[in-house]
């Protein structure tokens, strides 16, 4: 069969076999995955394996199986394959575009679930492994980020490494396919492998909806297995409710484990308060450093529990709302949940003084950057416009549109300035980053990537991007094609920073989906005073940062001697910026996830995104010292991206930051088209002084 992939300047196909192509939805190690349209305009995904693989035809082989494993299962909770073309110079797979976010992306976004949403979830998926496993096919690699929350229910996609269950022999010689992070201890150990790995994966994934941070820890893949097959899940924190169907899945003997329909009973027991593990209460809150597991059957931890006989009575009035109409509705349920809900803000006393926004404007806009001179702050939009606007009167002056080597307009997410100013750098969805003559409102030229961040080296000549597997180091007066440098991070780098004499560049990102690679640390420094002529020959970083959790955003204070980072679960860390070493912890209940941070021109405080407001630290005590909302409530819309005017006069936070926003509208706020009003660009007068103790201007208790 002939490769039917036609590709346009842009990079992006135009057309896959019958599809047309319109954008990128993501890529992963084996290839990339596009959203396209039949030629009746219907969605579907399109993944398409990389060169590299296609050529082995070990793995063509695999890839085959894993076409006809797919095809096999057909249900309401996953994705069917529609067309594929195995034997293409690029092989490809299409499937049914399944609209909405990820569980990982979900609890990313806006935290741990309710009890309640997670038992359903849990159910939900449950009967996607039913029909799954019905159809002969053991998932293997059921995650958060295989889990799309749609309209209609959950939907289990990508079995990428999904293998039918009579032909486990193909991944017998060593090549294990899945996440360290959510495999059974049986996998781990190269045993057989059957249906009660997926439940096992299916415990984990309940557990990391209701806390948001894996059972069995984070760090190096060989630490998690290790803790996977010896210790107990740490499951302190876990919801008493989900708690106890987490444990049942978490059994280390897959023959105790529930069978998917059971599963689906425990959550409507443990939702109506029925649920009863009989078990004692250390099975489930014990450290995973408190010892190896006792794998003995005699061990109480290892008795069925009653409700999984055969004789477990009628399920109550909730498991049958779980059946196959019902699981529909509580999803859509959960889906509602992740988007904003109705009613404001509660009237709650703040425990640090409050600043309300001097203004909000710029409705609808993604990202946010201040001019070098602090008279300009520039924002993008999903309209494809680059606007700047006059920060005294908050007037849109100067408006240009972005559009790729084809002449199409694309979105705008992010933007930062050149220390000059002379320069700005664009980042589209669309592979593409746009380098603009601010004088001239023109774009010189472009750049064929699609980078979650942006950074101009001090002295203007470079610019870092940080792309899905490293960071590009690009001269910016060289167009050419080739990077001046690329360092190999091996996780999708979510920000870049470098130090203040530009020596140092320091890079963090979300390790979720390459658990299974080497080197895999989502925080490291690297030495940029001294590469390596040639651009893929780079070493080592200098220095790898001692973070176990995905990593949002990275910043160094203006004398370079400290390092900020924040991420999932809200942890914020101060590390000494020449030695990587980790100095300070910064905690607080109101700050649940940090997706951005900012240092202050004079280094005393760090600015840092907060549950719908953002929160002010004190350097110098380590401790908050005022909370930035929309108004005197202190709550208001989720901020994204943060930046200081270079006067550290104004901080401005914008709640897009490239996503739609359906997608960002805060919880209790609007939802829908209101979602709209709530959006844009905040600007907040930072405090002179805003210790303990103190009163913020615009600011009440």
């Amino acid at each position: 069969m002939t490769d039917r992939v036609s590709r346009p300047a842009s990079g992006i196909p135009a057309g896959i076999g019958p599809y047309r192509l319109e954008r990128l939805l993501g890529e992963g190690g084996m290839g990339r995955v596009y959203f396209g349209r039949t030629p009746a305009g219907s969605a579907v995904a399109v993944k398409v394996i990389h060169r590299a693989y296609a050529a082995d035809p070990e793995f063509r082989r695999r890839f085959a199986l894993e076409v006809a494993a797919a095809r096999r299962v057909q249900g309401l909770y996953t994705v069917p394959v529609v067309a594929a073309d195995l034997e293409a110079e690029e092989p490809w797979l299409a499937t049914a575009y399944a609209p909405g976010p990820s569980l990982q992306h979900a609890v990313g976004e806006r935290g741990p679930l309710p009890a309640g949403e997670v038992l359903a979830l849990t159910a939900g998926v449950a009967e996607a492994l039913e029909t799954i496993h019905a159809a002969g096919v053991i998932h293997r690699d059921l995650k958060p980020a295989n889990i799309v929350l749609t309209a209609d229910g959950p939907k289990v996609i990508d079995f990428g490494i999904a293998r039918a269950a009579d032909v486990t022999a193909v991944t017998a010689t060593g090549m294990r396919a899945g996440t360290p992070a959510y495999m059974a201890p049986e996998y781990i150990r190269g045993q057989e492998v059957t249906e009660a790995g997926d439940v096992f994966a299916l415990g984990l994934v309940a557990h990391f909806a209701a806390t948001g941070r894996p059972a069995f820890g984070g760090g190096s893949d060989h630490a998690v297995a290790y803790r996977i097959i010896e210790a107990e899940p740490d499951l302190d924190g876990c919801p008493a409710s989900v708690r106890g169907v987490v444990a049942r899945c978490l059994e280390k003997d897959p023959a105790l484990r529930p069978t998917p329909a059971e599963v689906v009973r425990l959550c409507g027991r443990a939702a109506n308060g029925e649920f009863d593990d009989g078990r004692t209460p250390t099975v489930v809150s014990a450290s995973p450093a408190t010892g190896p597991d006792a794998p003995t059957a005699t061990t109480p931890a290892r008795t069925r529990a009653p409700d999984a006989a055969p004789e477990t009575p009628p399920a109550p009035p909730y498991a049958a709302l779980l059946g196959v109409v019902g699981v529909l509705a509580l999803v859509a349920v959960l889906v509602a949940v992740l988007l904003p809900s109705s009613g404001g803000a509660p009237k709650k006393k703040q425990p640090y003084p409050v600043v309300a926004a001097t203004a909000i404007f710029a409705k609808g806009t993604s990202g946010v950057a201040f001019s070098p001179d602090g008279g300009t702050l520039a924002t993008g939009g999903e309209d494809g416009k680059v606007r700047l606007w006059n920060v005294a009167t908050r007037k849109a002056g100067a408006t240009f549109t972005q559009h790729d080597s084809a002449g199409n307009t694309i979105d705008v997410i992010g933007l930062t300035f050149s220390p000059d100013g002379k320069t700005l750098a664009t980042r589209s969805d669309y592979s593409w980053v746009g380098m603009w003559d601010v004088a001239g409102r023109r774009q010189t030229y472009g750049i064929r990537e699609s980078p979650e961040s942006l950074a101009f080296s001090p002295d203007g000549k470079r610019i870092a991007l940080g792309i899905s597997s490293g960071v590009l180091l690009r001269d910016v007066a060289d167009r050419g094609d080739d990077p001046r440098a690329y360092l190999n991070h091996n996780v999708r780098v979510k920000d870049v920073a470098f130090s203040p004499d530009g020596r140092t560049l320091a890079s963090v990102g979300d390790y979720s989906d390459k658990r299974y690679s080497p080197n895999n640390e989502p925080g490291k420094l690297w030495d940029v005073a001294h590469l390596d002529p040639e651009p893929y020959g780079q070493g080592d970083p200098r220095h790898d940062l001692a973070l176990e959790d995905i990593t949002y955003a990275v910043a160094f204070s203006p004398d370079g001697r400290t390092l900020a980072t924040g991420g999932q679960g809200g942890g914020v860390r101060l590390w000494d910026g020449a030695t990587g070493r980790l100095r300070a912890r910064l905690d607080s209940p109101l700050v649940t996830d940090a997706r951005d941070l900012a240092f202050s021109p004079d280094g005393r405080t760090l600015a840092v995104t907060a549950d719908r407001r953002v929160l002010l630290w004190n350097l110098a005590d380590r401790k908050p010292s005022a909370v930035l909302a929309d108004d005197e409530t202190g709550f208001g819309a989720d901020i994204r991206e943060l930046a200081f005017s270079p006067d550290g006069r104004f901080l401005a936070g914008t709640t897009t930051a490239g996503r739609t926003l359906m997608e960002t509208a805060a919880p209790g706020g609007a939802s829908g088209t209101d979602a709209a009003d709530i959006s844009g660009v905040r600007l907040w007068k930072v405090p002179e002084s805003a210790g303990p103790g103190t009163t913020a201007p615009a600011a009440t208790s």
